[in-house]
């Protein structure tokens, strides 16, 4: 496994991005946490991350001007040099049609309802493909 987990927080409201940074940082979560407003801004961060010790875990939002959620999913899926991107979905939309969409892509590891809560982030931070980044944090 990688030495070091990057967060990306890609959402287009402001207010959605200070909740889910301050739910996860109340559940424990201390990585590093990187602000996108949209798919473009994250897929040109990750596109400047040449470190094979990093492994991303990305909250996206899907409704989003410029590159919206959908938009990112595809774009990723067509770079294989990218380092490690765990990405999960974080939606409004609570549609199973969106959900089965979502989980069609490989990087998908979840799907959450906006906004997310500390419960929710306690299942994001459990998921098989992070849980070994956050072996400190004890869950009650």
């Amino acid at each position: 496994m990688s030495s070091e987990l990057k967060i990306l927080l890609v959402d287009d409201d402001k207010i959605m991005l200070f909740l889910h940074e301050m739910f996860l940082k109340k559940t424990g979560v201390l990585c590093e946490t990187v602000l996108c407003y949209n798919g473009q801004e994250a897929l040109d961060f990750l596109d400047t991350q040449q470190s094979t010790q990093t492994t991303f875990l990305v909250l996206l939002d899907i409704n989003m001007p410029v590159m919206n959620g959908w938009e990112f999913l595809s774009s990723i899926r067509d770079r294989p040099h990218l380092p490690p991107v765990h990405i999960v979905m974080v939606s409004s939309a609570t549609e199973q049609s969106e959900r089965e969409r979502a989980f069609s892509f490989t990087h998908v590891i979840d799907y959450q309802a906006k906004p997310l809560t500390i419960d929710s982030c306690k299942k994001i931070i459990g998921a098989e493909q992070v849980r070994g980044f956050f072996d400190d944090i004890v869950f009650d």
